[in-house]
């Protein structure tokens, strides 16, 4: 799986030169490997000072939630990061469920007594 960033400094067929490299001698595949990695750069620098750029960027990147960011993230983690990055989720999750229930309930910050005592009685149980 490829990012944004990659699929614009891979254009031109790179992913095929690269798929040769080991079928060169050593000396070959260093020399085709910097002339790949200089084409990436020349295409990420020319993709940053053309207008398509904007275009692709979130238009509201400032406004992402963690949530967002976290699970694109995740994709490209191995299961060890994603365990992390799921307790994360799940810990903003509840975080997010707190502040819903403090806005609801600003006056006094707790649940209403009626569904505080039905609570209690459902954790007892």
């Amino acid at each position: 799986m490829m990012t944004m960033i990659d699929q614009v400094a891979n254009q031109h067929h790179l992913q095929m030169i690269k798929a040769m490299l080991p079928y060169l001698p050593p000396k070959k595949q260093r020399t085709l490997c910097y002339c790949i990695k200089m084409i990436e750069l020349q295409n990420i620098s020319a993709f940053y000072s053309s207008q398509t750029c904007h275009a692709q960027s979130y238009q509201n990147s400032s406004f992402a939630s963690p949530a967002e960011i976290l699970n694109d993230i995740r994709e490209y983690c191995d299961e060890e990061e994603q365990v992390i990055i799921d307790q994360l989720l799940q810990t903003l999750s509840m975080f997010e469920l707190y502040t819903a229930m403090a806005q609801t309930f600003p006056e006094t910050g707790t649940v209403p007594s009626d569904q505080a005592e039905n609570n209690a009685f459902q954790s007892n149980a």
